[in-house]
């Protein structure tokens, strides 16, 4: 319980920095400060191309006005023909009419003209007559004493005929011909009446050609074009210049206006210029705004539109912030289900867990702090490099994403961030593999290096495309710089080592290159107070390693912890067999039980050595469980045989069945070490080498000594090979095959 409330406060803290640092990180806080109607103190480039939106609106508004002011597209509404035939009709009888009065006003006054003569010659006549009588009456009345008459009055002598005009008078009633001038009226009264019908044949088939074809507006206005039209439309009745005229004026006058607004055209020529207009694109590197350049309202929508002024307050950004936290809190449950399933030593090893908490905290941290330096010199890569020397190459692998993840909303991050890191942290999890040798590492480092620069390279030919070559050094400084980091972070790591290995009691490779070393003061004293658990320690070392590396566990620490897990027998060293050089055994002279418990201090004692040596916590461990409670038979049996009441768990060692799968090899490793060695002057084929060890390993997993140490059936059949086919080239020498029977 103490455990699980400790890796429940790790987490919660981890959970609560991230956050923390991603609240106040570039991805929601970087931006300018900036006012409008205040004046900028910077000068300001666009970062890449964007539109501006207000440069747009105007061009869009005017392109709206031009549109409005579009000229209508007319087409001709034929049914204007009918009201025009009929007026032509009408006008045609009218017209008739007229000249049928015409005839006779003319014929009367020509009648009138003609007999003038005779008119005055009988007026004439007339007064001779009426003076002759005139006479006869005065010399009648003389005669007869009477007052003569007066003389009668003269009738008015006949005038020539006057044209009256009544005709002409008529086509003012006519509103079609009351234009025409005299010389036209008469024209047109004074024609045959074959060529007037000709005449208005024609105008007639004119009209509705010129009505039918013509957009005519209202009001009719007769134009150079509108003229032509008629004149082409009468040019096939062959008329001459005079009717051919008069039939053009009449024509013209009678069209009506036949316009009809073309709804489908107008609306598509509206459209096609409400959307042409040009959209306002600021290039990138353009000035937005100049130093002490008044910041209006069109250049501060412009800067938000980039994304490139910051928050006013934490308001601002509550929902996007939200929703990072809930993205965060998927990607740690992702990871800690991770670790569940596939690294649960993390979960129980509190030194462990504290280390990976505290690496983790301290890269972001230390992102959030360098958050405005350019993406390669961000220390994102040091988190996966030291994961995967100090804990494991595949958790660094994974956990790496999901830190690149979380840091993207922390810097501000982009494509090639994304790109460049995911790469990167892959190979610096990989490569850590090879940093083990301290000769090796710097060759690491450079190899590494040149890949970074690479790496760096390619992102940015993925991310510029075609614009890659216009700034070639830019690219290669940052190339150089990415190069710079990488072998960088590999000498940071790789100094830091001891630092972890001292504050968290972690064992990295070089560490546990430093144990195995002959010359480290414990083994020496192996070596020369127990030559014999020396040796057999390093047998016991080499068969750990072999099966831990086949089944793939730390073979490393299972060697380490092969060497040391004998260390007790310094305290008694020949009261155990193989130091003895064959002499005298000093059990045969010590009671069982206390030869029991001079065995079994070998752990206690063990113990107390792997602490005044400062020996890694795994050292300790697998000390400690390298017995764990197997039952010490030999003596079992002796007891049983000497005295009575004798319990087998007085005879058990008192410690920790194995709870990794190195310390079972190294129990295992221990146990058929001895056993082999014991027989190896009776042994007769490699058969029995082969027996003696599935033997041993079969009885420590029915005894149940293996339970906790999360091997499976497989590996422990991997096992049994592993340390057969070490044992196999180790004494081969020494095993006598029987002889073959020559008969």
């Amino acid at each position: 319980m103490r455990k699980h409330l400790i890796n429940a406060i790790l987490i919660f803290a981890a959970f609560a920095v991230t956050c923390l640092a991603i609240a106040t990180g570039s991805y929601f806080n970087a931006g300018l400060i900036m006012q409008v109607d205040t004046v900028s103190e910077i000068l300001v480039r666009a970062p890449r191309d964007t539109e501006d939106a207000a440069g747009t609106e105007r061009n869009r508004q005017a392109a709206l006005r031009l549109a409005e002011g579009l000229q209508e597209v007319f087409s001709v509404d034929h049914s204007e023909w009918i009201t025009v035939a009929n007026n032509l009709g009408m006008r045609r009888a009218e017209i008739e009419g007229i000249r049928e009065e015409y005839r006779r006003e003319r014929a009367a006054y020509e009648y009138a003209h003609e007999t003038l003569e005779d008119r005055i010659f009988e007026h004439r006549l007339l007064i001779e007559q009426a003076q002759a009588d005139w006479v006869e009456r005065v010399n009648a009345a003389a005669l007869a004493g009477e007052t003569p008459p007066s003389m009668p009055s003269v009738p008015p002598s006949p005038q020539p005929p006057v044209w009256e005009g009544e005709v002409f008078e008529a086509f003012a009633r006519l509103p079609l011909l009351s234009e025409l001038s005299v010389v036209n009226q008469e024209f047109i009264v004074s024609m045959t009446g074959e060529n007037f019908a000709q005449m208005w044949d024609a105008l007639e088939a004119a009209a509705e050609v010129v009505q039918n074809a013509e957009v005519i507006h209202y009001p009719v206005v007769t134009t150079v074009a509108m003229d032509n039209a008629v004149r082409n439309a009468l040019r096939p009745a062959e008329l001459d210049r005079a009717r051919e005229e008069l039939a053009g004026i009449i024509v013209l006058e009678s069209l009506r206006a036949n316009a009809i607004p073309n709804e489908e055209i107008n609306q598509r020529n509206f459209l096609e210029a409400v959307a042409n207009y040009e959209i306002e694109i600021i290039p990138e590197g353009a000035i937005i705004i100049d130093e002490g350049q008044l910041v209006t309202q069109e250049i501060f929508d412009i800067l938000a539109g980039l994304d490139m002024l910051a928050p006013e307050s934490l308001l601002d950004n509550l929902y996007p912030m939200l929703g990072v936290f809930f993205l965060v809190s998927v990607l740690f449950l992702g990871a800690l289900m991770y670790l569940k399933f596939y690294h649960k030593s993390i979960a129980a090893n509190l030194s462990e867990a504290t280390l990976l908490f505290t690496l983790y905290t301290l890269t972001v941290v230390l992102v959030w702090a360098f958050g405005n330096m350019p993406f390669p010199f961000l220390p994102i890569l040091i988190f996966p490099t030291l994961v995967a020397i100090l804990i494991d190459r595949r958790c660094a692998t994974a956990l790496n994403f999901a830190l690149i993840l979380v840091c993207f909303f922390i810097v501000s991050g982009d494509l090639t961030y994304l790109l460049f890191y995911s790469a990167a942290g892959m190979l610096f999890c990989m490569f850590s593999k090879y940093t083990t040798e301290r000769g090796r590492f710097i060759w690491v480092g450079i190899l590494i290096s040149a890949i970074m620069f690479m790496l760096s390279i390619a992102v940015t030919f993925i991310t510029d495309r075609n614009a890659v070559f216009y700034d070639v050094g830019s690219i290669i400084m940052t190339a150089g710089f990415a190069a710079l980091m990488g072998i960088l972070t590999i000498f940071i790591c790789m100094g830091s080592l001891p630092l972890w290995e001292t504050f968290f009691g972690v064992v990295t490779p070089i560490k546990l290159l430093d144990l195995t070393n002959p010359t480290n003061l414990l083994l020496r004293r192996l070596m020369i107070e127990a030559p014999g658990t020396y040796h057999h320690s390093l047998i016991v070392a080499n068969l750990a390693e072999t099966a831990a590396l086949d089944i793939g566990a730390n073979a490393h620490a299972a060697r380490v912890g092969g060497y040391y897990h004998d260390a007790g027998k310094l305290k008694y060293p020949h009261y155990f067999v193989e130091n003895l050089d064959g002499g005298e055994n000093p059990h045969d002279h010590l009671e069982p039980r206390n030869s029991t418990q001079i065995i079994m201090s070998h752990v206690a004692y063990g113990l107390t050595l792997a602490t005044e040596h400062k020996l890694p916590q795994f050292v300790r461990d697998i000390i400690k469980e390298h017995h764990g409670t197997t039952l010490m038979q030999f003596f079992y049996l002796k007891a049983r045989g000497s005295e009575d009441g004798c319990e087998e768990s007085d005879f058990r060692y008192p410690f920790t069945i194995p709870q990794t799968r190195e310390s079972a090899c190294v129990m295992l490793a221990d146990s058929v070490e001895a056993a082999v060695r014991s027989m190896i002057p009776k042994i007769s084929s490699l058969d029995e080498v082969e027996k003696t060890i599935r033997h041993i390993i079969r009885g420590k997993l029915n005894d149940g000594q293996l339970a906790e140490s999360d091997l499976s059936i497989k590996d422990v059949t991997i096992i049994e090979q592993s340390f057969f086919r070490v044992l196999k080239g180790m004494y081969h020498e020494r095993i006598a095959y029987p002889k073959e029977n020559k008969k």
